[in-house]
């Protein structure tokens, strides 16, 4: 489908990184009026469109933002793949599911195929921790049954049915300048300090629930001066909540003992981000995909992720809402790419959705 090529290749032109959603905004909210739809904004600057049907209420999900990445990317089209030129990320998470939308809603405009009553919901600054997600208004959705959000790597077909929880650490630790050569011994190192906490944590993975990572470790300064900053950021993520509770616990205490044993101190932020959620495997939701997934001739698998997403804030506000994989491959890097056959059966997922 040329019209589904181009429409994807337009949104990959517009840059839009994280908090740089403005005119790709402009661009989607144009699609939706011509779709039929009417629309809205709430204090976060997220996009609802709202198309009239029979019956229940269905979401479609997915974020309008890229990594920075994917700044002045360039597709090209390579054989049978959509990627980039190498230079930066492709941005097809999240841009190959809004494609995908914004040419089924308009099939069903033009073919006048009926339909339910449709939400769509896209949200700005979700790859900086949900950021857009955090300012939904629950009011705009109160009508809707359950949701899709399309925003997860691989085949289409796959479905996500569990996500975990994460936290995320801020630590700043406070040690005491000297200079290294005349009187190193004055001092207190922050790096020290900062690097025995980090030593001292079990990191990466932790189990097959559970995962944390020191994402930034700073600490400038003079290779001559004992130095008195590091700041850190940390995160942590596990399908079990007590799993994650006490794995941050241990981290903020690796992190306290080594300040104390150094003569330091740090500033530590605890910020609990987003909640797990697990769907039962008789979900309407889940039933509603399986009948989509065979209705478009695509095989569906389930599987339970470490990544979160727009739909782990939607699960808390009593909205059962499905990820669902969108065909794209090696995101957030340079050599993220979609095969066009994957674009294609993402349509054909998103209209059979939106058609049962």
């Amino acid at each position: 489908m040329q019209i589904l090529i181009d429409t994807f290749s337009k949104l990959v032109s517009l840059d839009s990184v994280s908090f740089e959603e403005d005119q790709i905004a402009l661009f989607l909210e144009t699609a939706l009026l011509q779709a039929g739809l009417h629309t809205e904004y709430d204090d976060g600057e997220n996009l609802y469109g709202y198309l009239p049907g029979k019956g229940k209420t269905l979401l479609l999900n997915a974020h309008m933002d890229t990594v920075d990445l994917a700044r002045g990317a360039r597709i090209i089209e390579d054989g049978a793949l959509l990627k980039s030129d190498g230079i930066t990320a492709l941005g097809a998470d999240d841009k190959a599911a809004l494609a995908a939308i914004l040419v089924a809603l308009d099939t069903i405009q033009q073919q006048e195929i009926a339909h339910p009553n449709i939400v769509v919901l896209f949200t700005r600054s979700e790859e900086q921790g949900l950021v857009g997600a955090q300012h939904i208004d629950a009011s705009k959705l109160a009508a809707v049954s359950h949701g899709f959000t399309f925003d997860a790597s691989g085949p289409v077909g796959g479905a996500i049915i569990a996500a975990p929880s994460q936290d995320k650490i801020e630590a700043v630790f406070h040690g005491k300048g000297a200079h290294a050569g005349f009187k190193p011994e004055t001092g207190i190192s922050a790096i020290q300090m900062a690097s025995q906490a980090v030593s001292s944590m079990r990191l990466l993975r932790i189990d097959e629930e559970t995962t944390a990572n020191v994402g930034s470790f700073i600490a400038p300064g003079a290779k001559n001066i004992v130095c008195d900053t590091a700041t850190l950021v940390f995160e942590s993520r596990s399908l079990d909540p007590k799993k994650l509770e006490a794995q941050s616990a241990s981290m903020i205490e690796a992190m306290e003992n080594a300040a104390k044993d150094h003569g330091g101190s740090v500033d530590i932020t605890h910020e609990h981000q987003y909640e797990a959620y697990h769907h039962r495997e008789d979900a309407p939701v889940l039933k509603h995909f399986k009948q989509a997934c065979e209705k478009a001739g695509l095989s569906f698998h389930l599987e339970p992720t470490l990544g979160g997403s727009d739909a782990n804030v939607l699960n808390k506000l009593g909205i059962e809402t499905l990820v669902c994989t969108s065909g794209y491959e090696e995101p957030h890097t340079k050599s993220e790419y979609i095969p066009i056959k994957e674009l294609e059966n993402l349509f054909s997922l998103v209209l059979e959705l939106i058609t049962l």
